[in-house]
């Protein structure tokens, strides 16, 4: 009996350290959001509940820094990301995102915002233009370039963008090392308006840029987000934006003036709407992303 009841104990420790040691089952978009076949057409609903749902500390790209999602956020990162940016939403390529953000509760099909997680290493950016930065200026320059931008978009048979104005109150963060600048556009002849809103946290080489993917409607709420979207990102030790070494270093052309770009095109991501069919025949809008010219809207070069 003795012999019986060490071997019984032996067993439930081995199947205890078994377990243990296993890896987590990963979490997938068919467990946080079990109905979601009920609103994608079936070539597309299988891909969908198979993505990937990160939450937590996630150490992003090369190890140059960390997304903190806390219990308010999750993300999608590398191919998943893109499969919803260039199949769900329609979007050109960009194999630069790294990742996609959602607020806990929200998902790629219910039209919230989202935001968009780029890194780029162009050089060292100079914040020494902080305080003398005339963001209407910036503003009206924007304005003046958007007849010829507009005129490539019809070229390329892009819908046209027009600056509206500002929203909420652009600036620079002195202690987080980071710029905000948010605008809504409208294209001629639509009855709403697009939400361009940006942050951009400086590292010592480049720059986190966390772009925001909404409408109008969502404008109040993405101000009011932003400082808390710019503590997400955890710059690496050693990459921080006091990390940079004078002499060393590469550093960009342009300081932050350069960021913003010009013309209504190149701030980064624009939500439009489009209709996806869903598999009982109905219409779902959702996000899709217009690319013209991102790569290209600003970003300074080393």
């Amino acid at each position: 009996m003795t012999h019986t009841r060490a071997r019984i104990r032996a067993l439930l420790v081995s199947l205890a350290l078994t377990f243990a040691s296993a890896p987590l089952l990963a979490e997938t978009m068919k467990d946080v959001f079990p109905s979601y076949s009920d609103w994608l057409e079936p070539t597309l609903a299988g891909p969908f509940g198979a993505l990937e749902v990160h939450r937590g500390v996630l150490n992003m790209g090369e190890g140059e820094y960390d997304l903190n999602l806390g219990d308010k956020y999750y993300a999608l990162r590398g191919p998943d990301a893109r499969w919803v940016m260039e199949t769900l939403w329609q979007n050109l390529p960009d194999p630069t995102l790294q990742a996609l953000v959602f607020r806990s509760g929200t998902s790629p099909l219910d039209g919230a915002w989202s935001v968009a997680v780029f890194y780029f290493e162009d050089g060292h950016i100079s914040d020494e233009e902080a305080g003398a930065m005339d963001y209407n200026a910036i503003l009206e320059r924007r304005k003046s370039e958007e007849p010829e931008l507009n005129r490539q978009r019809r070229e390329a048979g892009i819908p046209e963008l027009v600056t509206v104005g500002l929203v909420g109150t652009p600036g620079y963060d002195l202690v987080a090392h980071a710029l905000k600048f948010a605008l809504l556009l409208e294209t001629p002849g639509e009855s709403f308006k697009h939400l361009n809103a940006n942050a951009w946290v400086l590292s010592r080489h480049g720059f986190v840029n966390l772009n925001v993917i909404g409408v109008a409607e969502h404008a109040s709420e993405v101000d009011a987000a932003l400082p808390d979207l710019v503590k997400l990102v955890g710059l690496a030790e050693g990459n921080r934006y006091e990390d940079y070494i004078p002499g060393v270093d590469a550093v960009a052309e342009g300081g932050l003036s350069s960021l913003l770009g010009g013309g209504a095109a190149q701030v980064g991501l624009i939500a439009v709407a489009i209709a996806l069919l869903k598999k009982f025949g109905f219409l779902l809008a959702v996000p899709v992303i217009w690319l013209f010219g991102r790569l290209r809207r600003g970003r300074p070069q080393a």
